[in-house]
This record gives C-alpha cells, sequence and structure tokens, in this order.
C-alpha cells in the first residue's frame, strides 16, 4: 500500500460474491501472476473469517461444528448422548409440571405437550443404532440442530437458564469416550491434565498453639486447641476442590476456551450436586462439585489468584488462609 494511503474499509453484505464474479469477468484481461495475487488475497480474507468465526463459538458449539464433517459413528455417538439427556430434561420437566398441576390446573396441559416432545427423543435413538444418517448444524443463534433421517431437533433446555450448564453435561460425557484434544485448534500436544485429581495429601506442622495444612503453595492455619479430626477433614475437602477447579480451568484453557477471571462466579445448578462456572460471555460453563467453596463467603476471590498463576504461569503462589475466616473451626 502506498504511503499516506486510506486504511481499507469493510465491505459490504455480498462482496464476496461480487469479487468472485469479477475475477470471472476480467480474467481475461489479468496477467497470469496478477490473478495468483487476487485468488491468494481472497482465500486468506475467508481463512482470517473462519478464524473470527471460531472466536465467537463456545467449546462445545466449536466441538460440534467440527462434527458436522467427522466420521460417522462419532457424529452418532455425540447425537445419541445429547438426545438421550435432551429426552431426561424433558421427562423431568413433565413430571414437575404434573406435580404442580394439583393446585395450578393449567399446567397440566402443558406437561402433556412436553411429555409428546420427549417420547420422540427414543424414536430418534433407534434411528441412530439403527444407522440412519445423522447430521449436525448450528443455527444463525449457534443453536445446535440434530437432524436423523428427515426429522430435526433444536438441542434446547426446557429452561432456558439451565442451557449452558446442560452443554457442558454433554461435552464432558462425549470427551469422557472420545479423545476430544483432537477437536482443539491449538493442540499443541502437551502434557494430558488428568480428568479426576488424585486423593490430596496435605503436609502438616504443629505448634503450641497452632495447626497448619499446606499443599502446593496453601496453607491454611487452624486453632490447635479444637477439633483436630474435623480440622484434617476439611483442610483435604478444601485442598481436593481447589485442585479439581484448577484442573478443570486449566484443561479449558488448553483447548482455547477464553477464562473471565474477574467475573467467575459459582452458581448452583436445580436438582444436582454440581457447582457451574461460566467462564465467558460467549457461555462457556464448568460443571464442578465444591461445596466448600461455594458455600465460602469470599473464599473463591481469596483462591482465584492462586488458580490464575497455576493455570497461566504453570507456578504455585503462596497463600495462606485462617480456618476461623470461613467458620472451619468447630468445638
Amino acid at each position: 500500500m502506498a504511503s499516506g494511503a486510506e486504511p481499507v474499509k469493510a465491505m459490504p453484505p455480498g462482496w464476496r460474491g461480487r469479487l468472485r464474479r469479477g475475477l470471472l469477468r476480467h480474467v481475461s484481461q489479468l496477467s497470469a501472476g496478477m490473478l495468483t495475487v487476487c485468488l491468494v488475497s481472497l482465500a486468506w480474507g475467508e481463512v482470517r473469517e473462519d478464524v473470527r468465526e471460531a472466536e465467537q463459538l463456545t467449546r462445545f458449539q466449536r466441538t460440534a461444528q467440527y462434527l458436522q464433517d467427522a466420521p460417522r459413528e462419532l457424529r452418532g455417538d455425540f447425537a445419541t448422548i445429547a438426545l438421550s439427556r435432551l429426552a431426561s430434561a424433558y421427562f423431568a420437566e413433565a413430571k414437575l409440571a404434573r406435580e404442580q398441576a394439583r393446585q395450578q390446573p393449567h399446567l397440566m396441559s402443558w406437561s402433556v405437550r412436553v411429555d409428546r416432545y420427549a417420547s420422540q427423543m427414543p424414536l430418534l435413538l433407534d434411528d441412530i443404532e439403527l444407522g440412519f444418517p445423522v447430521r449436525l448444524s448450528l443455527g444463525a443463534e449457534k443453536s445446535l440442530a440434530i437432524t436423523v433421517a428427515d426429522r430435526t431437533v433444536i438441542l434446547s433446555h426446557p429452561r432456558l437458564y439451565e442451557q449452558n450448564a446442560f452443554e457442558q453435561g454433554i461435552l464432558v460425557a462425549f470427551c469422557a469416550r472420545h479423545h476430544c484434544e483432537q477437536f482443539s485448534a491449538d493442540n499443541r500436544g502437551e502434557a494430558p491434565i488428568p480428568l479426576s485429581v488424585a486423593k490430596i495429601r496435605p503436609q502438616w506442622s504443629f505448634t503450641a498453639h497452632e495447626s497448619t495444612c499446606t499443599y502446593h503453595g496453601i496453607v491454611v492455619r487452624f486453632n490447635n486447641t479444637r477439633n483436630m479430626a474435623n480440622a484434617r477433614l476439611i483442610c483435604e475437602q478444601f485442598m481436593q476442590e481447589v485442585m479439581t477447579l484448577t484442573d478443570e480451568l486449566a484443561w479449558q484453557s488448553r483447548h482455547a476456551v477464553p477464562i473471565d477471571w474477574g467475573q467467575l462466579v459459582i452458581q448452583p445448578t436445580p436438582h444436582r450436586p454440581e457447582h457451574m462456572l461460566q467462564l465467558n460471555s460467549l457461555g462457556d460453563t464448568v460443571l464442578v462439585t465444591v461445596p466448600m467453596l461455594y458455600r465460602s463467603s469470599g473464599l473463591l476471590s481469596q483462591v482465584l489468584p492462586w488458580i490464575r498463576q497455576r493455570v497461566t504461569q504453570q507456578v504455585d503462589p503462596h497463600l495462606e488462609l485462617d480456618a476461623d475466616d470461613y467458620g472451619w473451626q468447630k468445638p
């Protein structure tokens, strides 16, 4: 570009089609070298747009996008897991509506419709097992549509606020059976992150007035005159939760999921033991069982800097906590 030239502005919708037609119309006037330059520039523009689009997808959506062209067995397995969980969600919704209809009769018709919808899922699952073709597609709103033979189902949880956790549950179940690292855009062959944390064994030290448990730079102080048997259980549970959450976030980061560290909040999930953390504005979510981190006010904000450094810098910073601050000391 010549010095002082204005920056290129974004082209309006349809520019790519018009550009291709223009190239074909004037191909006879272009030299072979100039034509090559134009075509390479066009292809590079398409690649950059694909990258930008991928950056706007959750890991669940990126996995579904990858599976669109994956072997039939992979698509079928993913669809089976997703539709089975969708059926369970709708059957549970219908059951709840029937129970509530005792006080609110108008909900009975809703439960009938939900039951009827859920009853279609086993038919689709039978078709998948029989070998009918399965197609996955992301719609305009990035919702996933599963088509089996000629029937299409939108993978939408009956309760919108549970959608992210619902998708994460499907992804966890699918990745437990397949190596999801192959679907990552940033698979660098790094050492694998364990799916489950091994049994935590903190180190203990004692003085006349207090005892401390330590694990990878985290120190928790207990009053030595209190219930030490309870202190041991508390410390092990706490360290186990911290390492579980750390490994989960490290796994997500490894797979190119952006983490908004300043916005992480632990939320409960209805009728399930796991807790949910939404990682970013796209909707990427993790499910972990961390009751102590959830119930102890202010604890997550104290622990997150330690977790962040371990995930991003692969180091264990120092963190000290007092058990009394979180009500962990019992008489």
